[in-house]
């Protein structure tokens, strides 16, 4: 084997290697971000798709898109939340805890990203 064909399996090696290092590291981020605002946020509201909030006055944080653009929420948590009813606890997030809840809040949003089912762009649409 001459050292062109060795130096393209390595390269072929490196980036097979490099896309499932950045694939783990996108799932550890995901799953941070879903422990953060299970934490933060889970006392209340429901965080899942399915789940019911604690707190009646909460929402489920799946129908946050339909309330704000939810990267504009990002001023609201640097400065410390504040909200329209009183049982919603004043707080103020560290810069990673914010990146991670609004990544979430994307995550459930099923505006998004494009996506051919019926099911997602009805939630998607029906709130207009």
């Amino acid at each position: 084997m001459d050292r062109y064909h060795v130096m393209g399996a390595a390269l072929l090696s490196l980036a097979v290697m490099s896309g499932s290092v950045n694939a783990r590291e996108e799932a550890a981020s995901q799953f941070s971000a879903h422990d953060i605002t299970a934490h933060r946020c889970g006392g209340c509201h429901a965080i899942g798709m399915t789940d019911t909030s604690r707190n009646p006055a909460a929402p489920p944080l799946r129908d946050m898109f339909k309330r704000y653009p939810v990267y504009a929420l990002d001023d609201a948590f640097a400065r410390g939340l504040e909200v329209g009813h009183r049982d919603m606890p004043r707080f103020v997030l560290s810069p990673d805890e914010r990146a991670a809840i609004i990544a979430y809040l994307d995550s459930l949003n099923p505006c998004a990203k494009p996506s051919a089912d019926d099911a997602a762009m009805e939630r998607c649409f029906s709130h207009m």
